[in-house]
């Protein structure tokens, strides 16, 4: 088909070239009259992100990184990691919404899902009972402690040689059985 044969299609269809709502005119120009856009620049334009393999820095000292013009900017701080969407001006961490991470507990420490249930290792059991997430973490990670209850409901915890386990050590350890019972692993001791 040649060229000519496309426009003319395109003339007696009513010219859809350009986008919706855009005249054919100022179809390729964000801004046809030449005006520029005196609002914040977006993220993207103000870093005026081009190559890939360099880090950005801002007029206010920030480092940023992106993996292009339509990716999350990704802003490095001390404490950590902040990613801004790149069609916005830039806003900086402590001004706009954060989002707040909450963890639901019952009276005895488990962590609760949404429905209110207690969350627990599925399969795992030590002594035959049931295996939990406790609220309290490891220090410097985000890993729960694993306990279970006793006949008069206190929580007791795994440790091996006095160290308490986390629930990533049970789900390994459950995965090395066929049924599930720690009780197998003599290392593994209750406090």
């Amino acid at each position: 088909m040649d060229p000519q044969d496309d426009e003319a299609n395109n003339d007696a269809q009513g010219g859809h070239t350009s986008l919706p709502g855009v005249s054919p005119t100022g179809a390729g120009n964000a801004f046809p009259s030449g005006e520029q856009f005196t609002e914040s620049l977006s993220l993207v334009d103000e870093l005026d992100v081009r190559d890939l393999k360099k880090t950005l820095r801002d007029s206010r000292g920030k480092t940023f990184s992106s993996a292009g013009r339509n990716a999350p900017v990704a802003e490095f701080t001390d404490e950590f990691l902040v990613l801004h969407p790149p069609q916005l001006p830039f806003q900086d961490a402590d001004e706009g919404p954060a989002e707040e991470i909450v963890l639901m507990m019952d009276d005895a420490g488990i962590i609760v899902d949404v429905w209110g249930e207690r969350k627990r290792v599925p399969g795992a059991k030590f002594n035959g009972r049931s295996l939990y997430y406790y609220w309290e973490q490891k220090p410097g990670t985000l890993k729960h402690y694993a306990v279970f209850f006793d006949d008069d409901n206190n929580h007791h915890f795994l440790t091996v040689e006095g160290e308490r386990i986390t629930v990533d050590v049970v789900y390994k350890l459950r995965n090395m059985t066929h049924d599930g019972e720690l009780t197998r692993f003599r290392e593994l001791t209750a406090d």
